[in-house]
């Protein structure tokens, strides 16, 4: 595998230069591929074509697992420490997997190997999905659609970056993505096992070199009020909601040498279209990359229909499923002006309130650029004569000027899309990925929380 061969090139031309930093373990180029090379010749004879489930609870022990699977041709499923046994013993049950990996070392299950090859060459890893709606789903990424990934990648960043920091769990794919990407190109990954942006800043100021952040955007609000300063910031990727106007200045102010791109993906499509530094406008997600094809289908009058994705970068299906179509369902409503992507919501937060579609995220897009609010999410009531009714949950000062916000929201949306509702909560749930939780909001706005 052309990951592995890289590895060992980079440990015999750079062997002091440090490829892993996490907290207080540091591992360089040399280090990294000889634990590599140990625990692999560890790993029983049988281990080619095998799953191989990581459960670390060190992002550092995780990677040299990681890589040790793949040089002896098995399969790591990324889990992460986070599940429950329970649902840890599940996986195992339905996807039959022979092995376990996690701080205690390897174990067998009671499912035997097989020895079949696999249908999807180049394999890389299986990674889950979130599994906030049941049982979390197995996800194929080979190395060859991240490499495609790498490739768009490169023609953001300046090849000079000698540093990749991302600092949410390795069994994100956004922070996997990024440890591979860094080890791919023999750069320096930082990285964290408990979450702390100004240490992982302080990390940066001690390498004294440039380095590029990919953030979610909790951790953009967390270093807006940190603020503080880093000269060696010199490119910002953000990946999940958008920044309003005004966070993106505040990022500005904090990070002045920094280039802040702003990514639409998914952990099946990866990327789909950037916003560079706010050239694209407000209200999209950025211009689609040269390799991405999109369609709309189902379209209404509007133009406005669900989003499916061909390119290079998409997953390879998913575990125990059948083959997956060439076209990658987003799950997203879109509208496409030219190469700019514009999106309306996910397929199930649809509102239809009065016979009309509603766009829950084109409502919060607009309510985020009011000066006063932090964050906002929109959730849904039954009405017997319109069907549903838009209400607002946000966090913001307790005297908001409401009606001040409606006629403001006047001249931006339909008078049908405007909340019929505001309300200020102390806080709102979030995702892994840095997303206030819709589904989360509503449970909480039904059982009464935020009354």
């Amino acid at each position: 595998m052309e990951l592995l061969k890289r590895l060992e090139t980079y440990a015999a031309e750079r062997p002091e230069h440090i490829a892993i930093w996490m907290d207080d373990v540091t591992l360089t180029y040399e280090t990294l591929w000889q634990h590599v090379q140990k625990e692999s010749e560890m790993l029983p004879t049988n281990m080619a074509y095998q799953n191989v489930m990581l459960t670390h609870t060190q992002t550092a022990s995780f990677i040299v697992a990681y890589l040790a699977v793949l040089v002896r041709q098995g399969v790591p499923c990324v889990l992460g420490p986070q599940w429950s046994t329970e649902q840890r013993d599940a996986l195992i049950k339905l996807h039959r997997v022979p092995y376990v990996w996690g701080d205690e070392g390897l174990r067998s299950t009671s499912y035997e190997p097989s020895h079949k090859a696999p249908t999807i060459p180049h394999l890389l890893h299986i990674g889950f999905t979130s599994g906030t709606t049941g049982l979390p789903k197995g996800f194929m990424r080979d190395l060859p659609s991240w490499i495609a990934s790498f490739k768009v990648n490169d023609t953001l960043l300046d090849a000079s970056t000698q540093t990749y920091m991302a600092l949410g769990p390795y069994a994100h794919s956004l922070t996997l993505y990024v440890m591979i990407y860094a080890l791919w190109h023999g750069k320096t990954f930082i990285g964290q096992d408990r979450y702390h942006m100004a240490k992982g800043l302080s990390y940066i100021a001690e390498l004294q070199q440039t380095c590029a952040l990919f953030l979610v955007p909790t951790m953009v609000y967390d270093g807006i009020h940190l603020g503080q300063h880093s000269q060696w910031v010199r490119h910002i990727f953000i990946s999940g909601d958008k920044l309003s106007s005004s966070r993106h200045i505040q990022l500005k102010t904090v990070f002045p040498e920094s280039k802040i791109d702003e990514f639409f993906g998914t952990s099946e499509a990866s990327f789909i279209s950037v916003n560079r530094n706010q050239t694209a406008p407000l209200d999209s997600v950025g211009r689609l990359f040269p390799n991405v094809t999109v369609t709309l289908r189902e379209q209404d009058d509007a133009g406005i229909g669900q989003l499916f994705v061909k390119s290079p970068m998409t997953f390879s299906g998913y575990l125990g499923e059948d083959a997956i179509d060439e076209w990658i369902a987003t799950g997203d409503f879109a509208r496409i002006e030219k190469d700019v992507l514009y999106l309306q919501g996910r397929v199930q937060d649809r509102l239809i309130i009065g016979g009309k579609n509603v766009y829950p995220a084109v409502i919060e897009q607009h309510l985020k650029q009011w000066p006063e609010i932090v964050d906002a999410v929109i959730v849904r009531r039954p009405h017997d004569k319109l069907g549903e009714l838009a209400i607002a949950l946000y966090i913001g000062p307790e005297q908001l000027d409401v009606q001040a916000v409606r006629n403001w929201l006047l001249s931006r949306v339909s008078r049908y899309e405007i909340p019929s509702k505001f309300i200020r909560v102390a806080s709102l749930p979030y995702t892994a990925s840095g997303k206030v939780s819709r589904k989360m909001a509503q449970t909480c706005y039904e059982r009464g929380d935020f009354q």
